[in-house]
């Protein structure tokens, strides 16, 4: 069997679309058709049926990729995993899906370590994705290396570590009419609140994690970010919530309260995330060991 008919095929399951495979490979469309055919002829299966105006795997086709996936992609990065990662000489780029108000926690540090000890690794957090397929795909077509998310990837094939929590808090400005130094449950509910909210756990990250079923809070207004909310509240009479470390970070800028939440929740989580066929790189597993070094205080904040 040549290894290339195997190749062509996994990234054709993997993109559904004998185009994008074409693109990915760096070949032509005819060329993966062509070796689609070869491959029909070696199972005598039509591994891909057209549906709608994609293509969807026979039953063969998914159990055969299921068979072939992880010895595949050993063969195909055997060579690279051989070869020892050096940080002190490797000028590898690495891709990390992030999010503006992680890549504030994460960044600085990981900057400070890659100066001492690989001062050539590059790397590039520009990638921000909003829905879990994009998130799937780029993992598997190695697109980006890792991904840091509230919210672990279940589907097969993903590996993930929590890497860090934080504590939630309440945060409001300083000379706040009402709240002073302790809150509430019935003060925090009587409050206009700035929403919080994700696209991967419940719409609102405090709803995901409080520990009992709470009345619904009175919205004044909604943002994806932890920074755009704690500046609005120290302008307004609004409260936030928000991770202990950003209510730290925006109090040396701003006057703010900072006060525990009057009822219970789960601590705030980050993930990392990444594709299982990145196990035998050495610079990947690089990688994840100084993400665990630079986060390693994150969860020990506390109020």
């Amino acid at each position: 069997m040549d290894l290339n008919l195997l190749k062509t095929f996994d990234v054709v399951m993997n993109t559904l679309s004998v185009n994008e495979a074409a693109e990915t490979l760096g070949v032509t469309a005819p060329a993966v058709s062509h070796t689609l055919n070869r491959l029909r002829e070696q199972y005598q299966d039509p591994l891909f049926v057209r549906q709608g105006r994609g293509i969807a795997p026979t039953n063969f086709a998914t159990e055969l990729h299921a068979e072939i996936q992880e010895p595949l992609n050993r063969l195909l990065n055997g060579a690279k995993s051989r070869q020892a990662f050096d940080p002190r000489t490797s000028k590898r780029t690495f891709r990390i899906s992030s999010h503006k108000d992680l890549d504030l926690m994460v960044v600085p540090p990981l900057i400070v370590y890659r100066d001492q000890h690989a001062p050539n690794v590059k790397f590039k957090a520009d990638i921000e994705h909003l829905n879990e397929q994009d998130r799937q795909t780029d993992l598997r077509m190695r697109k980006v290396d890792l991904i840091l998310a509230t919210v672990p990837l279940e589907d097969h094939g993903y590996h993930n570590q929590l890497l860090f929590e934080q504590q939630l808090v309440v945060v409001c400005r300083k000379d706040h009419p009402r709240i002073k130094d302790s809150i509430t449950q019935e003060q925090f509910f009587a409050e206009q609140h700035l929403l919080w909210q994700t696209q991967r756990m419940n719409k609102y990250i405090m709803d995901s994690l409080v520990k009992e079923k709470l009345p619904k809070r009175k919205e004044a207004y909604t943002t994806d970010s932890i920074c755009n909310s704690i500046i609005m509240a120290s302008q307004t009479d609004w409260l936030c919530v928000t991770s202990v470390w950003h209510a730290k970070m925006l109090s040396q800028m701003s006057p703010l309260n900072i006060l525990p939440l009057p009822f219970e929740s789960h601590p705030f989580p980050v993930y990392m995330t990444w594709h299982h066929s990145q196990q035998s790189d050495t610079g990947h597993q690089w990688l994840k060991t100084v993400f665990e070094q630079v986060t390693q205080n994150l969860t020990d904040l506390e109020l």
